[in-house]
């Protein structure tokens, strides 16, 4: 059984919800959460067994529901873009701002209200705990359910994510704030409690972490693959998207899965990866030698002594790793250039199948239009670095004219 804890991160909470809904079909046990912040609330939610409910919530969530600012403004907001057909506005919020003392968080405070059964956490089998930090005392509280008084407890996870910019209460006569600004991640929290085997789900939110075990521990990390976006961007498709990140990225773990853009179960040893390069037509890898100004003879030792290693380097992964990673690595490339889908589990010849498909030709090899001491350069800007990977991409899959 594990402990399990959920990091704070506003809007990025919506990564949790995938990664538990993994865990759950995964039917792995869990005896204890805690969280930080909105890890705090969804963490309560889980232990519940509300899960299903906590990601209607999020699939459907937006940004004016949370914040009570439209979604338009709030974006103009973020990029900074205030001019004079949106300057009232943004005058006449700031005034209800300080008019309330802070940004108003009744919508999150409705959830918990609807939702938390505080009865039902208490007897639950499942322990539970928060973090937040007292204004009052200058001091962080590591709250488990038995700390917290009677009847507070939608109270308390309130103030685990009571941001400066928020409205806040006092509770019990102190002023208490987000738990990130001490413990952003929670780990400490079971750990001192005990618990030795932990699955922590990352939002990158505030604060550092602190990742220290001993050998009598397990500490599994679930991390995002891809940004999940700002901490108060509740963008409807932006939350939806990181719920099947979150989903993806804990079977990835947990399923064993490669890749590093696609989640890809591959059953082939490194000897199909080997041979899948050695039956590459001899033109073809010719051709790819002299665009990229590498020795051509003899082509196959240039191939492998030259090309790959360039390859390596262009890809940004160890020089140690395998040819199933060189290969996979590089056909994720050529697939995100083409839009495939990345939520959904591939074998290596699926998403090759599905590459072949997707496939446009263009009218002229990227390579062949570059200067040599552009090619043979290892310090690429990061641009034309993508669109060269694109192009040997293309003839090692597309045009392999292989035996």
């Amino acid at each position: 059984m594990y402990g399990l804890v959920l990091e704070g991160g506003g809007a990025k909470g919506a990564y949790h919800i995938g990664a538990l809904k993994a865990l759950k079909e995964l039917n792995i046990e869990i005896e204890a959460v805690a969280g930080t912040s909105i890890g705090a609330m969804n963490g309560a939610m889980f232990v519940q067994d509300k899960l299903d409910l906590a990601y209607d919530y999020w699939y459907n969530i937006s940004t004016s529901k949370v914040l009570d600012i439209e979604d338009k403004y709030l974006s103009e907001l973020l990029n900074l873009s205030i001019n004079q057909n949106n300057l009232s506005y943004f005058i006449n919020k700031a005034k209800e701002v300080l008019q309330n003392r802070g940004l108003d968080n009744s919508f999150l405070r409705e959830i918990l209200e609807e939702n938390i059964d505080e009865e039902y956490l208490r007897k639950s089998n499942i322990n539970f705990a928060i973090v937040t930090l007292s204004l009052s005392d200058l001091k962080p509280l590591e709250l488990f359910l038995e700390d917290i008084p009677e009847g507070k407890v939608i109270d308390y996870i309130m103030a685990s994510s009571y941001l400066p910019a928020f409205k806040m209460q006092r509770i019990d006569g102190k002023i208490l704030i987000d738990g990130g600004f001490y413990e952003n991640l929670p780990i400490k929290t079971l750990q001192n409690k005990g618990y030795k085997n932990i699955i922590a789900i990352r939002t990158y939110g505030l604060g550092d972490i602190e990742k220290k075990t001993d050998e009598k521990q397990e500490l599994i990390f679930i991390n995002p693959s891809q940004e999940l976006g700002r901490m108060l961007n509740f963008d409807q498709q932006n939350a939806r998207k990181n719920i099947k990140m979150g989903y993806y990225d804990t079977l990835r773990y947990f399923k064993d899965l490669a890749g590093d853009k696609y989640y890809l179960n591959i059953k082939e040893n490194e000897s199909y990866f080997i041979n899948y390069l050695l039956n590459l037509d001899e033109e073809i890898i010719k051709r790819l030698l002299k665009q990229l100004s590498l020795a051509e003879k003899p082509y196959l030792r240039s191939f492998f002594e030259n090309l790959i290693p360039k390859l390596v380097n262009m890809l940004e992964i160890d020089y140690s790793s395998s040819y199933t990673v060189i290969v996979t690595r590089l056909l994720e490339e050529l697939a995100a250039s083409l839009n495939i889908d990345r939520y959904r589990i591939y074998s290596f010849e699926e998403l090759l199948k599905l590459v072949r498909e997707n496939y446009q030709q263009k009218d002229e090899s990227l390579a062949r239009k570059l200067p040599a001491f552009i090619k043979t350069s290892t310090l690429l800007p990061g641009q034309l670095k993508k669109d060269l990977l694109i192009d040997i991409a293309e003839k090692l899959f597309i045009k392999t004219g292989s035996k």
